[in-house]
């Protein structure tokens, strides 16, 4: 089978749930931090316990369906062949798992692969690329590579693609997890195709809200900012973000962890700290370029939808909580980080919201044109 280049790209893992009716005792303006985290622990611990319930529930009927399945398909492929065949039942698990989620979530992927919400999100990264300062050509590539991608299911995704085997178990141990339960999206490139796929596990966390606007506020985020990932440094190139990616090195590298290579990098250029503070930051670009492509979508949403200022909070509040109390590993930056500085700071929010500048430090926002005073 002929060959074809993978590029996958760090995911924002998923955990979406709505939190619009909990606790309107502080705002996401006066406090992230404690809108979107400590108000919320008590309602996150309880969906935690249903999930993994949910999870346990459909994995034993899934490992019971799929049983019989992969015994049958091990009769046509060689014990040799053993990546084929851990490939196969992988297939085999993924489909039971979806067969038994499906039993128990009601259109389970209606919002996130329906056409009209994925052309809905399209229109909101395409309109926030025409708000930008970016020059007239770089928009007519960005805009271009929106409308390239393919937003659908991971198993659908499995079922239709080509792949070489040692590939795709590659792609499967960075993703969905060996069970296909980890609550994931992700962006990844398969030769000139640009995917956002969801897994299994970040289908069943989603908003379980009859509602559908509930449902879609839910996967906004998620989905806008695996989006950003096709728009971010590493398929256009650090210059293009040097303003940004300049801001944050300036300001903000003492917020993020180093990587065993940027130790390694700064250790030999001790002599040089700037060229450091950029390769750290260098790291940590992608999910910062990410997010801030995904709170492009949110405001425009929101905006969009003449939300108010509670109505605002609240999605933001459901779109970011799950990364509360995430650290930083040297590619994602904490969640502390992340909604306290990147969210908060946010211009595009902050002015939505009318937030100010109480309770902020004096550093400056960081945005794709630079360093911007709050």
């Amino acid at each position: 089978m002929k060959s074809k280049s993978l590029v996958l790209a760090c995911a924002l893992t998923a955990a979406a749930f709505s939190f619009s009716a909990f606790s309107q005792e502080s705002t996401v303006c006066a406090d992230p931090l404690k809108k979107i985290c400590t108000e919320t622990q008590a309602q996150r611990a309880q969906r935690d316990i249903y999930i993994n319930k949910l999870k346990s529930e459909i994995a034993a009927e899934a490992s019971k369906a799929s049983g019989p399945r992969i015994e049958e398909m091990k009769k046509n492929i060689s014990k040799f062949h053993f990546i084929k065949r851990a490939i196969q039942s992988y297939k085999i698990r993924n489909q039971e798992i979806m067969r038994a989620a499906k039993k128990r979530v009601v259109g389970i992927e209606t919002v996130v692969t329906d056409p009209a919400n994925v052309n809905l999100l399209k229109s909101y990264m395409k309109r926030g690329i025409s708000e930008s300062r970016f020059d007239n050509t770089t928009k007519i590539v960005m805009s271009g590579i929106i409308d390239q991608i393919i937003v659908g299911n991971f198993g659908d995704f499995l079922e239709r693609t080509g792949m070489e085997d040692n590939i795709l178990a590659q792609l499967l141990n960075n993703a969905c997890g060996s069970d296909g339960m980890v609550a994931n999206a992700f962006a990844t490139t398969l030769g000139n195709d640009k995917y956002v796929l969801i897994c299994p596990g970040f289908l069943i966390t989603m908003s379980q809200e009859p509602d559908m606007r509930e449902r879609f506020n839910s996967i906004l985020l998620a989905i806008s900012h695996e989006m950003g990932h096709h728009l971010d440094n590493s398929k256009l190139g650090n210059e293009l973000y040097k303003p940004f990616m300049g801001c944050l090195a300036d300001n903000y590298v003492d917020k993020f962890n180093k990587t065993d290579d940027d130790k390694k990098f700064c250790k030999k250029n001790e002599k040089d700290p700037a060229a450091c503070n950029m390769k750290v930051v260098t790291s940590h670009a992608g999910e910062l370029i990410a997010d801030a492509w995904g709170m492009k979508a949110l405001n425009i949403h929101a905006r969009s939808q003449n939300y108010s200022f509670a109505e605002t909070d609240a999605l933001l509040v459901s779109s970011w909580a799950n990364l509360c109390g995430t650290g930083d590993e040297g590619i994602h930056p904490s969640g502390d980080f992340r909604i306290g500085t990147s969210l908060r700071t946010n211009p595009d929010i902050v002015d939505y919201l009318a937030c100010g500048n109480a309770g902020v430090s004096n550093k400056p926002a960081c945005t794709f044109e630079g360093a911007v005073s709050i």
